[in-house]
């Protein structure tokens, strides 16, 4: 631990025993850890095809486990198909299944106000580690207002014109897991050269990839609204770039719960699909975690408690998942090769069946040609000898 006096969240396998779900223990003045949040990840065993081809977490209260604080829902990039002749021959016809890429962003999704925080992933130059970017609004909640122009209005979080505060992850050294954020400055600044503008303030540092402390004496420096939210994020981006980037890239079909494709063998070609572009949370997709119906919001003047918005109808559908759509066409692949294959057999089948009909039949012919010159062969005796008889007798 840093201090004691700070606040630190320590990552542990939940009580319930359940391998998918943890919780965040909070330690502050030196107290005893005590829960906090659940953390719940997407369940692998679960065979509902929402929960495959993703990687889901999401940041409950630990003594209420219907508030929800926010949530994250990440999708891999594919490869393109392989083009080579061998390796489509070598695969039974069709292209081998596309491989996971990890996605370069990820989208912190909060509630009650509704907001997106977008993470992205930059790449370190020059043998430097990659930092992990998100900016936070200053201004989340409209001001209490008896005006109904203004109760019409956006919330201030949504707006692209609200100043946005911009943090940034950062490893402490090349060879260790250790992360520190930093607030970078404000999308307002107008000194861009980090020789000309003030130095970054660290707000807190990610240890051992298990316990987050929070430098609370700097975060009256941060001018933000929503320090709740700020801590949320913490949170997940924490457990998100822990998961995504810090795990082995041989876990990666564990990660993002892929199913692995059975060998097949088949004999046609299967359709090309391209890297499908990042999808948001909020764009119709049923999230792993909470895709069961939203409760509706609680009306204004209510305690204030976080609720899950409610899925917008007109949202476009989601995109169909490139695994899934390989998965459609091997088996369509399969399905029309076993129908070919069954084809021939059956016309294998009859050749078969007419070749042994008509031998059957020659041989019919024959014996029947066999009969009828035997036949002729004793009426032909049969008359030499009535002629041979009336010669000898005179009749």
């Amino acid at each position: 631990m840093l201090d004691e006096n700070l606040p630190a969240f320590f990552l542990k396998q939940a009580a319930d025993g359940v391998k998918h779900h943890y919780a965040f223990n909070l330690s502050y003045h030196g107290s005893d850890p005590e829960p906090a949040y659940l953390l719940q990840h997407a369940d692998p065993a679960s065979p509902s095809p929402e929960h495959k081809n993703c990687y889901a977490a999401a940041l409950f209260d630990a003594f209420n486990p219907d508030v929800l604080f926010g949530e994250v829902l990440a999708r891999p990039q594919w490869t393109q198909p392989t083009l080579s002749q061998e390796d489509i021959r070598r695969n039974g016809g069709v292209p081998p299944p596309p491989q996971p890429i990890l996605p370069r962003e990820f989208t912190v999704q909060l509630y009650n106000p509704d907001q997106q925080i977008l993470c992205s992933v930059k790449e370190g130059k020059w043998g430097s580690s990659d930092t992990y970017e998100f900016s936070m609004p200053e201004t989340s909640f409209r001001a209490p207002s008896a005006s109904m122009i203004d109760r019409s209005q956006s919330d201030p979080a949504t707006l692209p014109v609200t100043p946005k505060i911009n943090f940034s992850w950062r490893k402490e050294s090349k060879l260790g897991k250790d992360l520190t954020c930093f607030m970078t400055g404000k999308s307002t600044d107008t000194e861009k050269k980090k020789s000309r503008r003030d130095p970054d303030i660290a707000i807190a540092l990610w240890r051992s990839l298990r316990e987050l402390t929070i430098y609370e004496p700097n975060l009256s420096r941060v001018d933000i609204e929503d320090p709740k939210g700020l801590e949320v994020v913490l949170l997940l981006s924490a457990v998100v770039i822990k998961d995504l980037y810090f795990s082995s890239r041989d876990h990666m079909a564990e990660l993002f719960n892929i199913t692995s494709a059975p060998p097949r063998k088949l004999s046609a070609g299967g359709r090309r699909v391209s890297n499908p572009a990042q999808t948001p949370l909020l764009n119709g997709s049923p999230n792993p975690i909470t895709s069961h119906p939203p409760p509706p919001q609680a009306p204004h003047g209510t305690s204030f408690q976080q609720q899950r918005p409610q899925n917008m109808s007109s949202a476009p559908p989601p995109m169909p998942d490139p695994r899934a759509a390989w998965e459609l066409e091997a088996e369509t692949a399969r399905l029309r090769a076993q129908a070919e294959a069954e084809s021939r057999a059956a016309a294998s089948a009859r050749r078969t069946r007419e070749k042994a009909n008509e031998a059957a039949a020659k041989a019919l012919q024959k014996q029947m040609e066999n009969e009828e010159r035997e036949a002729r062969r004793k009426q032909a005796e049969v008359n030499r000898e009535t002629e041979r008889l009336r010669k000898k007798y005179g009749v």
